[in-house]
């Protein structure tokens, strides 16, 4: 098993990114690769801390590209267009320096909290690359989220990245989903004590009308918490690979 930490300058931002990855020993040359987003907080070593990603790659057969994001929301604002840097810079430098496919059915796009949300809303915006999405735990409405008194994330942070009405109707997820009609798959999941859980109902119920036959909703037991995303994750990867 291969674990890279690549650590480089990129031109679009200015600065330099983290990105940890880890490729089987199969000496493959067209690896299906799941592109795996962390949440609010946390960074490239994020998932490695809490789930055994070697083993998951190791079974499935898949290359796992961990990005740091820091705080960005996967979206592009004055400080960190990081929505435009991983579409024109990240995805291409990956491709070009590691043995994965650009088929569009062998890539995947997977997330937890924010990067639930920067999963979904990336595939949804690029329906050519991304053949499958899942999320555990998205947020699902960025006004509501902005609003609850459970958010980690405090209003002012959020509104340097939202800082308009406009901006905020446009990367609400529903609205980029009516704009673009994708035609990924689809999986969502959300523990039933979430203190977003009532937003992924409703975003479950959007999606099994607009999405109907592509949409999976799994409902699980548990809170916000990488307990929940830990606990589930497997049947995570077990639906990619079907």
């Amino acid at each position: 098993m291969v674990l890279m930490n690549l650590n480089y300058r990129t031109n679009y931002l200015h600065t330099y990114f983290k990105t940890t990855v880890v490729i089987p020993d199969t000496n493959e040359s067209n690896y299906t690769t799941v592109w795996l987003l962390h949440g609010y907080t946390g960074d490239d070593s994020a998932w490695i801390r809490h789930v055994n990603v070697e083993k998951l790659a190791r079974q499935h057969n898949v290359a796992i590209i961990m990005p740091e994001a820091r705080n960005s929301f996967y979206s592009d604002s004055d400080f960190i267009p990081y929505y435009s840097y991983f579409i024109d810079e990240f995805i291409p430098k990956m491709q070009h320096l590691l043995p994965i496919s650009k088929d569009r059915s062998k890539n995947y796009i997977v997330g937890s909290s924010m990067g639930g949300y920067g999963a979904l809303k990336i595939a949804f915006k690029n329906n050519d690359f991304f053949s499958k999405v899942a999320a555990l735990s998205p947020i699902t409405d960025i006004e509501h989220f902005r609003d609850n008194p459970k958010s980690p994330m405090a209003k002012n942070t959020f509104d340097s990245i939202f800082d308009s009405p406009e901006k905020l109707a446009k990367n609400q997820l529903t609205n980029i989903y009516n704009n673009r009609q994708p035609k990924q798959e689809i999986l969502t999941l959300c523990g039933d004590q979430d203190f977003m859980h009532e937003d992924n109902v409703m975003f479950k119920n959007f999606l099994s009308i607009h999405a109907k036959g592509r949409y999976t909703w799994v409902p699980v037991e548990g809170d916000h918490s990488w307990n929940t995303w830990s606990q589930n994750i497997d049947r995570v990867f077990d639906w990619l690979e079907k």
